[in-house]
């Protein structure tokens, strides 16, 4: 009789609709719904910062670039890899050219991640220990502080991913393809991505069938193909770059900053030489100085996770049946850490380390709580309440000034999409950043005010009528906008406060305040912006917009002759691997648009 009423009740979950399953587990007892808010939570955070936060110096080089990258017709770049710049460009069109959806990739998949997190955890742990680690991600100061218009959270997504995938499939005894897939992706979108490869490939050996027994070598030579195969798909994903640098070699003799920096080939280094760091070559000289420097780095922007994560790593250190999972997680940010820092120290690569230390972190609380609880005969739920509070309220403190004020940039933005007649000149000061200047009016006829006297002259040779045209005039109130150099150019900054001069009788139409909790004061001028009336003759309109060029491309990639790593594809066998490096860079932005769908199905199957 209770056969056939598990039979019924079986047969019935199996007939219920998605809807209904979501219902049934929102409104039921199960802890598990907690993953709900935990996930909003997140998401808001990262909404909120991704909208406020002042924008830093490296994003003011990815921005404009990203813009008007779907028309471009490169399969890479000259310094990153192009997947994150398609993408970007697809969401800009989608949601306009703003702050937010300029950091549009990093909000949405660093907010997928606290479910890769989840997902993760629950399969080598428990489950409760999944939510406290989902919760510590989801509050990260240190990647909700980083959810900008970089590429490492978006490649950090389908690192996590990648292991997950790769674990299930160990566990079921399949070839891990999806999980190749999901690096080969991440490496498209960030290059750095295939130093996290090897751990990987190691994990075929932590993960054999037959643990209890010596490797023998007929199982060696087994493991050791699968892995060869494992990193030929992800070679195949990453193809487009090795394409793009094969064919701009062979034409201009000239590679991109990443061949240029570990491999020095040809005069491409010295093609780079001062450039970010892109001529530096690997830092083996400066291996200690750089662990103390980073792991200091990773503390200070993160100090909870670190701990409760070296903590939690400790403690499961000694559960024997999880040993090879400890050690997958291990490697994988120790082979990433050490990498990182032969080849560069700046603080947004090492968010990579954030997940593991969450998962390490979540388990230690799980236990800890139920610890205490036996030893203080308190209820264990009230533990965890007080302990989730405290650290809520520590990572939001540190989190208030980017909450709490909106950066200068966004604001900018948003006034000229709503305000500055697009028909009309924007004169903006030169001690704005020129990526800054590019990202935000790069659909304006804008004109960098260093650029006004020749302009001016050249409209007085040129034929025709003079016709009134609206000019904005958008000054630098705090006399250095974003170059941090300005003080050493005095003769600059007096130049364009004489500009400056010629609009003082004039009443600014909006003066911006700064904020957002990086480099601008909160509550100070940062822009103010004028508006009047010039008399040009409309031709002059083409030779401004031809003033618009930023870090070796023209802003929205036109003219494209302009293009820095433009090159000619000959002959056939040139012209094939181009047409599959494009046919691979299309599939990739469709699977990167595809791998969360996986990723809810896996969930909901998990729930």
């Amino acid at each position: 009789m209770e056969e056939k009423k598990e039979e019924k009740e079986s047969e019935r979950k199996k007939k219920q609709t998605l809807l209904d399953k979501s219902i049934d587990f929102i409104f039921s007892n199960d802890e598990r719904k907690w993953l709900i808010p935990i996930f909003v939570l997140g998401v808001i955070l990262r909404f909120i910062v991704a909208r406020n936060i002042s924008m830093l110096g490296d994003e003011a080089v990815h921005g404009p670039h990203a813009i008007g990258f779907l028309h471009s017709g490169l399969i890479s770049t000259f310094a990153h890899s192009p997947t994150w710049f398609y993408l970007t460009d697809i969401f800009m069109r989608i949601l306009g050219v703003t702050m937010f959806s300029t950091r549009f990739l990093s909000f949405f998949y660093g907010s997928l991640t606290i479910l890769v997190v989840y997902i993760l955890t629950a399969r080598i742990f428990s489950k409760k220990a999944a939510l406290l680690s989902s919760f510590l991600l989801a509050v990260s100061y240190y990647l909700i502080r980083y959810t900008l218009a970089e590429m490492d959270l978006s490649a950090l997504f389908f690192l996590t991913f990648a292991i997950y995938i790769f674990i299930v499939s160990a566990e079921k005894g399949k070839f891990p393809y999806l999980a190749a897939v999901s690096i080969g992706i991440a490496s498209l979108i960030k290059t750095l991505s295939l130093f996290f490869v090897p751990a990987f490939l190691l994990a075929f050996f932590l993960f054999r069938k037959k643990e209890e027994n010596k490797l023998n070598k007929k199982e060696f030579w087994n493991l050791s193909k699968r892995a060869v195969y494992f990193g030929l798909i992800i070679l195949l994903v990453f193809s487009p770059i090795l394409i793009h640098n094969y064919l701009w070699y062979k034409d201009k003799g000239m590679v991109d900053t990443y061949f240029a920096q570990y491999f020095d080939i040809g005069n491409a280094r010295q093609a780079y030489t001062g450039l970010l760091g892109f001529d530096s070559g690997f830092l083996e000289q400066k291996f200690f100085d750089g662990v103390v420097s980073m792991a200091e780095t990773i503390f200070r922007l993160d100090p909870v996770i670190v701990l409760f994560g070296l903590l939690g790593l400790l403690m499961t250190y000694f559960l024997r049946e999880k040993r090879k999972y400890w050690l997958f997680l291990i490697i994988f940010n120790l082979f990433g850490f050490i990498f990182l820092i032969l080849s560069n120290w700046l603080p947004t690569h090492y968010t990579t380390m954030i997940p593991v230390l969450a998962i390490f972190g979540g388990v230690f609380i799980d236990k800890f709580s139920l610890k205490i609880g036996e030893s203080f005969k308190m209820e264990r739920k009230i533990i965890l309440t007080i302990l989730v509070i405290a650290i809520l309220i520590f990572q939001l403190f540190m989190l208030m000034p980017h909450l709490s004020s909106r950066g200068a940039l966004s604001q900018m933005r948003e006034y000229a999409i709503n305000n500055v007649d697009k028909d009309s000149v924007v004169l903006v000061d030169s001690r704005i950043y020129r990526g800054r200047i590019a990202w935000l009016f790069s659909d304006f006829h804008y004109l960098e005010a260093s650029y006004f006297s020749p302009i001016l002259q050249l409209n007085e040779n040129l034929s025709g009528q003079d016709i009134p045209i609206k000019l904005y005039f958008i000054e630098c109130a705090r006399d250095d906008c974003g170059w941090g150099t300005i003080k050493d150019n005095p003769q600059l900054n007096e130049s364009m406060e004489q500009l400056v001069g010629q609009f003082s009788g004039a009443t600014p139409q909006k003066t911006i305040l700064g904020g957002g909790g990086y480099d601008e004061e909160t509550g100070d001028p940062y822009f103010k912006v004028y508006q009047t009336q010039i008399n040009l003759k409309p031709q002059i309109i083409s030779v401004i917009d031809s003033t618009h060029e930023w870090f070796y491309y023209p802003v929205n990639y036109i003219p494209k002759e302009k293009i820095f790593d433009r090159y000619s594809v000959n002959g056939f066998f040139d012209g094939l691997i181009y047409k599959f490096a494009w046919l691979v860079m299309i599939l990739s932005i469709i699977l990167a648009l595809i791998f969360p769908i996986k990723l809810g199905r896996d969930l909901i199957k998990d729930l």
